[in-house]
């Protein structure tokens, strides 16, 4: 490996321009940053984060960038925005949403380059339906040399990573000419949701000129809630039965019924039995003493 060789402090006044242009490379690093329209064009509030692109190519130059983003999406367009935090700096909250970061792209392609670019992205996402969050698509570390990114050991993470159309393309033709510098690589973790998709390009086409160092990461955490309310269960009324009839036994007569009333089928009292003085002489008893008794 060939380290990258130090630009010395002289008085040579020759030396100026070159010590002038590392202090710009380092100025542009912190203020390269642009937002522009999705191109997509879905919507004015979706909108592209760009930074360090095409800078830093005269040699023996670093390129060090770095973005933090926070996305918030909900249901409430009150609610609804995001904060950009650049290398560093205060963040900055807007009603936009970040859908897409270019960010290192050519970029530091003198010999003897450093480009270390970071890019640390929060969805939150709470709206109604939803999409679940799973692990981000890595494109990173292709088409380069044969001692550059994702050839050398233990370089990229994941690799090898060609998917096409990932959420993360980085690190390809980049890091060529010989000579990478250790410690080098390129890696990239973590989710993403159908329902807030952001692409991560960087660090594509750069550090080329050989003797160079590409340090480049991208880190995507979401966070989903779905608001579809709950539907509240109805209960189903319980069908009562309706009361069964209770038949008469068979055979016995309701009342009135095959029974006579009372006098009905009965001879009365004094009826069929002979009452006194009828048909039978009384029982007639002459006391002593009575005229006619006969001693």
């Amino acid at each position: 490996m060939v380290a990258p060789t130090p630009v010395p402090l002289a008085s040579d006044r020759r030396r100026w321009p070159a010590l002038v242009g590392i202090a710009l490379v380092a100025f542009l690093s912190l203020v390269a940053a642009v937002f522009v329209i999705s191109p997509n064009g879905a919507s004015a509030d979706e909108v592209a984060f760009e930074q360090c692109n095409g800078i830093g190519g005269g040699g023996g130059q670093t390129v060090e960038c770095n973005v933090v983003i926070v996305n918030t999406l909900t249901d409430n367009p009150g609610t609804t925005g995001s904060t950009v935090s650049i290398n560093g700096g205060t963040p900055v909250a807007s009603s936009d949403i970040i859908v897409s970061v270019n960010q290192c792209n050519g970029s530091a392609n003198g010999g003897g380059s450093i480009l270390a670019c970071t890019v640390d992205i929060t969805n939150i996402i709470a709206i109604d339906g939803a999409a679940g969050a799973g692990q981000i698509s890595v494109n990173q570390c292709n088409a380069n040399q044969p001692d550059g990114l994702g050839t050398a050991p233990a370089t990229c993470d994941p690799s090898p990573a060609t998917t096409s159309g990932a959420v993360v393309t980085q690190c390809n033709d980049s890091g060529d000419g010989g000579g990478l510098i250790e410690t080098s690589g390129c890696d990239a973790s973590g989710t993403f949701s159908a329902s807030l998709i952001v692409l991560v390009n960087q660090c594509n086409g750069s550090a080329n000129g050989g003797g160079s160092a590409v340090n480049c990461s991208v880190t995507m955490d979401t966070i989903v809630t779905d608001t579809t309310p709950t539907p509240t269960a109805t209960a189903t009324p319980t069908a009562t039965a309706a009361p069964t009839a209770t038949a008469a036994p068979e055979g016995t007569p309701s009342e009135g019924e095959g029974t006579p009333p009372t006098g009905e089928g009965t001879t009365p009292a004094g009826e069929g039995t002979t009452s006194a003085g009828e048909g039978t002489p009384p029982d007639v008893t002459t006391p002593p003493g009575a005229p006619g008794f006969t001693g």
